[in-house]
C-alpha cells in the first residue's frame, strides 16, 4: 500500500494572475475608481484580495487592511471579536485625525485601503472610507458576495463611484487540475480531476473541503504514484453545512422547487412548471440555484451546483422522497414517458407490472443508460429480471455481480444472454475456456450474436484467426452485444494486416458514438487510434486519442479513460518521447480496475511496463510485467501482447538476447496468421540487430499488409542489413516527416556509424548533426541500441550475411552455395570481418555479433541446415 499524504498546509493560488495584474494596475492609476471584487461564496475573493494587497505592497504602496484594529480605520461593524464605533464619538475629529495619520504613515506613497466583506460596514465606517478617498487620495480595494451588491455600504461606494466591480469567477477546469495537483503535491488522474471539477464547478472553497474529506476518509488515495478518488464523491459535514447555509434563505416554494430538481435532474421544464410557479423558477435561475438548458428539442432544468443537489437529496427522508417522486410522476403523465418516469413511479411506491418495468429497462439499456436499466431490473424477480440485470451490469463492467446474475438462471437457448455472459467470462472474468463451452452449448437461433462470440474467441481466446469473410458487417439486436461489433471487427482487421482499412472505414463519429456497453466506445476509439499509428498518421492518432480520452473522462468510465490514456502514451512512444509518454501511461495504470476488460488491462499494463523501461526503470518494468502475467490466462491470445512487451522491455534494458527473441516472436505471429504483430516484432528485431534474414522475413510479412508505413519499416530493415547509407537517409527523412522521430533517430544513427566506418568524414559529420537534431526532438531520449553501435556496424551487408552463416556453424562451401559466391570470396569476406570485429576466427563470431552459440536456435527464421 502506498504511503498517503495530507494536503499541503498552504492552499495553492492558481489561475488568478490576470486578475491580480488588472486590479493592481487600476489601483496604481490616478483618477480611476478603485476595485470591488464580487463573486459567489467560496469563489476565492478574500484570497484574491490578499494577493492584490501583497502585490500593491511589493509595488511600493502603503496598504491599510480594514479590521486590523485601532486607528486610523476602525474595524468593520459587527465582525466577531471587534467593536463598532463608540457611542458619542466625535466623528469629525476622528475623521480628520485618521486622514492626517494616514498621510503621515504613507509618507508620500500611494495609499490603498483594503476592505473584505465591505457590505458589513456601518454607515459611519462608509463615510470614513469616502472621506479618506477624497481627502487623503486613498484607493479602495474591497470585496463582497454577488448577492450583497445592494446591501450596506456597497451602493454608496459604487454611486460616486469610489469602486468599480470586478467579477471573480470560478476556476476553469485546467486551473482546478493544477490546484489539486499542487494541493496533493503529486499527479492526479484525469477522471478524478474531472469529477472534482464537476462536483465543485471550480469553487475553491468547495474544492478544498472536498479534498479534505477525500484524504481523511481514504477515498482519495495514491495508486501507482497517481492520486485517484475511488467510490462516491460525497461532501463532508462542514461542506454540507456551508451549502445549507447558502440555501437557507430560500422560501418554502423555492425549497420545494429545488427538491424536485435535485431528485429528478435533468427534469423537463414542462413537468416542473406543473408543480412550481414560473416566477419561483425565474427567481431560482436568477440566483443561479437552477439552470435551464436545451436538450435536443426540449428544455430541461438542472440544479445550479452539483453539491446543492447532493446536500438536498441527503437531507430528504424516505417519506419526503416518496412524495417528491410521486408528484413528479403525476406531473409527467401525458407529458413525458419512458424509463425515467417508470423509475419515479417505482421510487414513489407505485405498483407496476413486471412487463412494464422490463420494457423500460430495455429502453434504458438501448438508450445507453445501463445504470438506470440496472436500477429498474432490480425491481423484477425471477429469470427475466436477473438476465436483464446481468446484461446491464456487464455494460457497466461490473463483472462479478454480472456473472452472479447471469449464472443464477441460465437459459442455454437464449443467445443474447449466452453471448453477453460468454463475453463477460472471456474479457472481464478471464475464463476463456468457460466462455467457449458456454457458446458451444447454445443451440438458439441468434446466429449473428453467436458469430460475435466466436469472433471474440478468435481474437482473445486462442482460437484460429478468422478470414475476412467472417468479419463482414454484423447486424445484432441485443444492444450490449451490438456495442462489441465495431471494436471487435476493428481489432481483428488490424491484426489481420489491414490497419489502413480500419483507419479509413471506421470514421471518428461512428467509433466515438455512445454505446450501451460504455467501455466499448473506448475500445472502438482505441482501435482506430492504433490503426492510425500503424499507418503513419501519428498526428491524427494523437488527436483521436485526446478526443476519446476527454469523452471517457466526461462519461466517468474508468476502463475507457484508462485505455485512451494508454493510447496517448503510445502516441508519444511512437514519436520517440517516452518521457512524455510515462505520465499518460502512469495515469492509465492508476485508473485500471480489476473488473476492466482483460484486453484493456493488458494494453495498459504492457504499455506502462515499456514506458518504465524506456525511461530507465527496468526493475519496475519487470514488476509490472509480472502483474500482467498474473492477469492473463495462459490460453488467451493476448499472451502475445505480453511477450512483445517483454521483448521491448528487454531491448530498452539493453539485454542482448532481445533481438533474437523479437525475431522468434515475429515468426510465431506469422505462423498464427497475425501479420501486423509479426511486422512489429520483426521490425524491432531488425532495429536491434540488423540482419538480411530478418529483413527478408519482414518484407514478406509486409507484402500482405495494407500499411504503407510497414513498407517504410521494411526498407529501414533492408537498408540497415545491407549497409545502404542512402537508403537509411531516405527512410529517416520519411519517418521524420511522419512524426516518428524516434525511429528516424535510429535510422540516422545507423547511417552515421556506417559513414564513420567507411571513412566518409563529411557525410558522417552531417549525419551526426542530424542525430543531434532528432535527439532534441526526442527530448534527449535515445534507445540504448543506438548509443554504442559496436564494431559490427562497420560490416558491409555481404560481410554481415557471411558472418551470420559462419556463426551458425556452416562451412565455407555451404555459405558460398547459399549466397552464390565462390569459396575464396567467402574466405575474403570473413578475413576482412575478423579484422573489423577484432576477433581471431569464426568461434568468436556469435559473441561479436550478439548471437547465441550454434545449435541453440529453434526459431524457423534463424534455423540453418548443413
Amino acid at each position: 500500500m502506498e504511503k498517503q499524504w495530507k494536503l499541503r498546509s498552504g492552499w495553492p493560488f492558481v489561475a488568478r494572475a490576470a486578475e491580480v495584474d488588472a486590479a493592481a494596475a487600476r489601483l496604481a492609476r490616478v483618477g480611476e475608481p478603485g476595485v470591488l471584487l464580487t463573486g459567489a461564496a467560496g469563489v476565492g475573493k478574500s484570497r484574491l484580495l490578499a494577493e492584490i494587497v501583497d502585490r500593491c505592497r511589493a509595488d511600493g504602496s502603503y496598504v491599510l487592511v480594514a479590521g486590523a484594529g485601532g486607528r486610523p480605520f476602525p474595524p468593520a461593524a459587527g465582525s466577531a471579536g471587534e467593536t463598532p464605533w463608540p457611542a458619542g464619538a466625535d466623528v469629525a475629529d476622528t475623521f480628520g485625525t485618521a486622514a492626517r495619520e494616514l498621510r503621515a504613515a504613507a509618507a508620500g506613497r500611494r495609499c490603498v485601503l483594503a476592505v473584505d466583506d465591505v457590505h458589513r460596514l456601518d454607515a459611519t465606517s462608509v463615510a470614513l472610507v469616502q472621506h479618506l478617498a477624497v481627502t487623503a487620495g486613498v484607493r479602495i480595494l474591497a470585496a463582497t458576495r454577488t448577492g450583497h451588491l445592494a446591501a450596506g455600504a456597497v451602493p454608496a461606494l459604487r454611486q460616486r463611484p469610489f469602486v468599480r466591480a470586478m467579477t471573480v469567477g470560478a476556476l476553469p477546469r485546467d486551473a482546478v487540475a493544477d490546484c489539486v495537483e499542487q494541493a496533493l503535491d503529486g499527479p492526479v488522474d484525469g477522471l478524478t480531476t474531472d469529477r472534482l471539477w464537476r462536483a465543485t464547478r471550480g469553487n475553491p472553497l468547495f474544492l478544498r473541503h472536498l479534498l479534505d474529506t477525500g484524504v481523511a476518509t481514504g477515498a482519495l488515495r495514491r495508486t501507482a504514484g497517481v492520486w485517484r478518488w475511488a467510490g462516491a464523491m460525497r461532501a463532508g459535514r462542514e461542506l454540507r453545512d456551508l451549502v445549507l447555509d447558502l440555501l437557507g434563505a430560500s422560501s418554502p416554494a423555492e425549497a420545494a422547487a429545488l427538491a424536485y430538481v435535485a431528485h429528478a435532474e435533468p427534469v423537463a421544464l414542462g413537468v416542473l412548471e406543473t408543480l412550481v410557479d414560473a416566477a419561483v423558477l425565474e427567481e431560482l435561475e436568477l440566483r443561479a440555484l437552477i439552470a435551464v438548458e436545451r436538450d435536443g428539442e426540449r428544455l430541461v432544468v438542472r440544479i445550479g451546483h452539483p453539491l446543492f443537489g447532493e446536500v438536498l437529496r441527503a437531507g430528504a427522508d424516505a417519506p419526503a422522497r416518496s412524495r417528491i417522486y410521486r408528484e413528479l410522476a403525476r406531473a409527467a403523465r401525458g407529458r413525458a414517458t419512458g424509463p425515467r418516469t417508470v423509475a419515479w413511479r417505482l421510487a414513489a411506491g407505485d405498483r407496476i407490472t413486471d412487463a412494464e418495468v422490463l420494457g423500460a429497462a430495455e429502453d434504458a439499456l438501448a438508450g445507453c443508460d445501463a445504470a438506470l436499466a440496472a436500477t429498474l431490473a432490480r425491481h423484477v424477480d425471477g429469470p427475466a429480471g436477473a438476465e436483464l440485470l446481468g446484461r446491464a451490469l456487464v455494460a457497466q463492467d461490473r463483472a462479478v455481480e454480472a456473472e452472479e446474475q447471469l449464472g443464477r438462471h441460465p437459459l442455454p437457448n437464449r443467445p443474447g444472454q449466452v453471448v453477453v455472459r460468454a463475453l463477460n467470462l472471456l474479457w472481464n472474468r478471464r475464463r476463456p475456456a468457460d466462455a467457449a463451452k458456454l457458446v458451444r452449448g447454445c443451440t438458439g437461433d441468434g446466429a449473428p450474436a453467436l458469430r460475435v462470440a466466436r469472433l471474440a474467441m478468435a481474437a482473445f481466446g486462442g482460437a484460429p484467426m478468422p478470414g475476412p469473410a467472417e468479419m463482414a458487417d454484423l447486424v445484432v439486436v441485443d444492444p450490449v452485444v451490438a456495442s462489441v461489433v465495431d471494436p471487435l471487427r476493428a481489432f481483428l482487421l488490424i491484426h489481420a494486416g489491414r490497419p489502413a482499412y480500419v483507419a479509413d472505414a471506421f470514421p471518428a463519429d461512428r467509433v466515438g458514438a455512445p454505446r450501451p456497453w460504455s467501455s466499448m466506445r473506448g475500445a472502438a476509439v482505441a482501435c482506430r487510434v492504433q490503426a492510425l499509428q500503424l499507418t503513419g498518421r501519428l498526428d491524427e492518432a494523437t488527436d483521436a486519442a485526446g478526443a476519446g480520452y476527454r469523452a471517457a473522462v466526461a462519461g466517468a468510465v474508468p476502463a475507457e479513460a484508462a485505455l485512451l490514456a494508454a493510447e496517448l502514451g503510445a502516441c508519444e512512444m511512437w514519436a520517440g518521447r517516452p518521457g512524455r509518454a510515462l505520465p499518460h501511461l502512469r495515469e492509465a495504470r492508476a485508473l485500471l480496475d480489476e473488473d476492466a476488460p482483460v484486453a484493456v488491462q493488458i494494453r495498459v499494463l504492457a504499455g506502462y511496463a515499456t514506458g518504465l523501461a524506456a525511461t530507465g526503470h527496468p526493475d519496475r518494468a519487470a514488476t509490472v510485467l509480472a502483474e500482467v502475467g498474473r492477469r492473463v490466462p495462459t490460453s488467451s491470445a493476448t499472451d502475445g501482447v505480453l511477450r512483445l512487451a517483454a521483448v521491448q522491455v528487454d531491448a530498452w534494458s539493453g539485454r542482448r538476447a532481445a533481438a533474437e527473441e523479437a525475431a522468434r516472436l515475429g515468426t510465431a505471429y506469422r505462423l498464427a496468421g497475425r501479420p501486423t504483430e509479426a511486422a512489429q516484432a520483426y521490425y524491432l528485431a531488425a532495429r536491434l540487430r540488423p540482419s538480411p534474414l530478418v529483413a527478408a522475413a519482414l518484407a514478406e510479412v509486409v507484402a500482405g499488409c495494407d500499411s504503407d508505413l510497414f513498407q517504410v519499416f521494411a526498407r529501414h530493415a533492408d537498408a540497415a542489413a545491407t549497409g545502404d547509407l542512402d537508403g537509411l537517409r531516405a527512410v529517416a527523412a520519411e519517418l521524420d516527416g511522419r512524426g516518428y522521430r524516434g525511429l528516424a533517430l535510429e535510422a540516422v544513427s545507423t547511417a552515421a556509424a556506417l559513414a564513420t566506418a567507411a571513412g566518409h568524414g563529411r557525410v558522417a559529420a552531417g549525419l551526426r548533426a542530424e542525430v543531434g537534431r532528432l535527439h532534441r526532438h526526442c527530448d534527449g531520449n535515445r534507445p540504448p541500441w543506438t548509443q554504442v553501435a559496436g564494431p559490427s556496424a562497420a560490416l558491409t551487408g555481404r560481410e554481415r550475411q557471411t558472418c551470420e552463416l559462419a556463426a551458425a556453424g556452416l562451412p565455407d562451401d555451404v555459405i558460398a552455395g547459399r549466397l552464390g559466391l565462390s569459396r575464396r570470396t567467402v574466405a575474403n569476406h570473413l578475413h576482412r570481418a575478423y579484422g573489423k570485429l577484432g576477433v581471431r576466427g569464426r568461434r568468436d563470431l556469435p559473441a561479436a555479433l550478439g548471437l547465441p552459440s550454434p545449435g541453440l536456435r529453434v526459431d524457423p527464421l534463424w534455423e540453418t541446415a548443413g
